[in-house]
């Protein structure tokens, strides 16, 4: 059960590490080509619906490890 708790942990921290990096990305390319703004601010938003919706899957998990006796 350390093992999963470990993970979950692990995941707490590289998920948003990732998202906030992918962000960054396509605000770079959004600065750089006018044409692509749209797509590029639609790809921000689902990123930050996954960081969102993970983050909560995580604390789900957690959640129910523990009640589970972990």
């Amino acid at each position: 059960m350390e093992k999963i708790n470990q993970m979950i942990t692990f995941l707490q921290v590289v998920i948003p590490l990732g998202g906030a990096a992918r962000i960054i990305y396509c605000l770079a390319v959004m600065s750089m080509d006018e044409e692509e703004q749209s797509s590029y601010k639609k790809r921000i938003r689902n990123i930050l619906v996954f960081v969102v919706l993970a983050e909560c899957v995580s604390g789900f998990l957690r959640m129910a490890a523990h009640y589970y006796g972990g």
